[in-house]
């Protein structure tokens, strides 16, 4: 069974569905499934991520790279009346990893699904991003033999919202261990206090990720004289004008960093380093970013909604993320508390074991499998 994988992602984004494509790819490399994977890439823009990071030389993984705009490809495969199937040299299943589906020939489709922000109103996403992510969400959902999730929280909005059938779903989680590789060696040997504490949240800065609330909640961690520092690393992304406007005008802002990039040799020690991963977001459909900090032993205080829980299961503190009370009282106990931090941060080492790229892979596997085999749809639309 040869797989074509949608990989322009992986070469450039560093986060989210990037890091997703790339981690996927090396699990599958990892499972001895190279000879079977044509990768494509189609984009006018520079490797944004260097190839060494890809995980790919040196595999029988093939790379399949046009440098055509995103818009053209799809008409040219239209003018052509030729599948993006085809240009992976054939294949038995075709995964689409990101939100834009290429016309496929003869292949079964798979596609991933990570969440449905988009369908939640204008302060999660811009109205024109939210309507074209919605459209490309419903192709590829009409056009999938195999819909991937990575929570059962996301399947279930999948199935609500985009009309998908239970049976076409498999959840597939996501992996956390590639950031041990940037982990000093160190990190997890016991330590002293700090002269300069501080919490960390790594996050895009949108609405979404509720850093107005965060910051409320520090303010008054400050008024309480707690000594620590709060940075924030994460690019700017809808909604960040507000925030930034909140923090300039901040009682608390001389002790608060905002990093917008941080490379990944510096992302695991600046997480390691914290004694608080501060994750009040309002909407995730899997939320990797708290996991990453118990692989750094770092203990988390997170949102009670949304995948959250099912993530994390009993290795962080939850909150509710709309009430800003909830947050600082839950800050405030944690860093009174070396104890009760100590416990989380050894429930989240342990709950973070459990969550590799080789799993995912072996569960996307899996999945490609059935969707070769061509397991017979529901031919009746769900009712709800």
């Amino acid at each position: 069974m040869r797989v074509g994988i949608d990989y322009r992602p992986a070469l450039v984004n560093r986060e989210g569905i990037g890091r997703y494509a790339r981690e996927l790819v090396r699990g599958l490399i990892e499972l001895k499934f190279d000879g079977n994977l044509g990768l494509f890439g189609y984009t006018l823009s520079p490797l944004r991520v260097p190839r060494e990071e890809l995980g790919i030389d040196g595999t029988r993984a093939e790379l399949v790279r046009l440098r055509l705009p995103s818009r053209a490809l799809p008409w040219m495969l239209n003018r052509i009346g030729r599948g993006v199937d085809d240009l992976v040299g054939g294949c038995s299943v075709y995964h689409h990893t990101t939100y834009s589906r290429l016309r496929v020939a003869r292949a079964a489709e798979v596609v991933t699904i990570h969440d449905c922000a988009y369908l939640l109103g204008a302060d999660y996403v811009s109205e024109e991003s939210a309507q074209s992510m919605e459209r490309a969400a419903r192709e590829l959902v009409a056009h999938a033999d195999r819909i991937l999730v990575p929570t059962e929280f996301s399947g279930a909005e999948v199935v609500l919202h985009l009309g998908a059938f239970p049976g076409q779903i498999t959840v597939t989680g996501l992996g956390c261990d590639h950031i041990a590789r940037r982990l000093p060696a160190d990190a997890l040997a016991p330590r002293a206090p700090r002269r300069d504490p501080y919490l960390v949240t790594v996050a895009r800065v949108d609405n979404r990720k509720n850093h107005l609330r965060m910051l409320w909640a520090f303010e008054r961690l400050v008024r309480e004289g707690l000594p620590h520092r709060w940075v924030i690393a994460g690019p700017p992304g809808h909604g960040a004008d507000s925030f930034e406007r909140a923090l300039s005008d901040s009682p608390a802002r001389e002790r608060i960093t905002w990093k917008r990039f941080v490379p990944e040799t510096e992302l695991a020690p600046l997480i390691a380093g914290a004694d608080l991963f501060l994750f009040a977001s309002l909407h995730e459909g899997f939320g990797l970013p708290p996991l990453e900090s118990m692989v750094c032993g770092t203990p988390v205080l997170t949102s009670c909604v949304a995948a959250m829980p099912e993530v994390c299961g009993d290795a962080a503190w939850f909150v509710e993320p709309t009430e800003e009370d909830a947050i600082f009282e839950g800050m405030l106990r944690l860093l009174r508390e070396p104890e009760l931090r100590s416990d989380l941060a050894l429930r989240g080492r342990q709950r973070a074991r459990r969550f590799t790229w080789k799993e995912t892979a072996r569960k996307t596997l899996a999945a490609y499998r059935m969707a070769a085999e061509g397991k017979e749809q529901p031919k009746l639309r769900r009712t709800l």
